[in-house]
């Protein structure tokens, strides 16, 4: 680990103290030999970058993930169905549903108007 990237660790690891201590801002640098201005500028350094690394639902392709159901031994499955949300739209899919009108309720929720 290079220089940069260990203050980068260190200053994580201060603000997690920060956050945790419940002080104000001056009471925290004051008893951690930092100034409120290196605390204020490495609170926005690492908000900007983990906000960075956090994609936006809104503009990030759809990606559809494989789901595995187990049901316990002796349990009685309930009707096949699943729910899904996009945005604020939540599809409730039973067996024998229609894949082509699934494909084309989805593509009008995510397309832009």
């Amino acid at each position: 680990m290079n220089a940069k990237e260990q203050r980068r660790q260190d200053w994580h690891t201060r603000i997690a103290a920060y956050r945790a201590s419940g002080l104000t801002m001056k009471a925290w640098c004051s008893a951690n030999h930092c100034s409120v201005e290196q605390l204020k500028y490495w609170l926005y350094k690492i908000k900007r970058v983990s906000s960075s690394a956090t994609p936006d639902p809104k503009t990030s392709p759809v990606q559809f993930v494989p789901l595995a159901t187990v049901n316990p031994p002796g349990s009685v499955s309930p009707a096949p169905s699943l729910t899904f949300h996009i945005g604020e739209a939540s599809i409730e899919l039973h067996s024998g549903f229609d894949p082509m009108l699934l494909r084309e309720v989805i593509h009008a929720l995510t397309s832009p108007c």
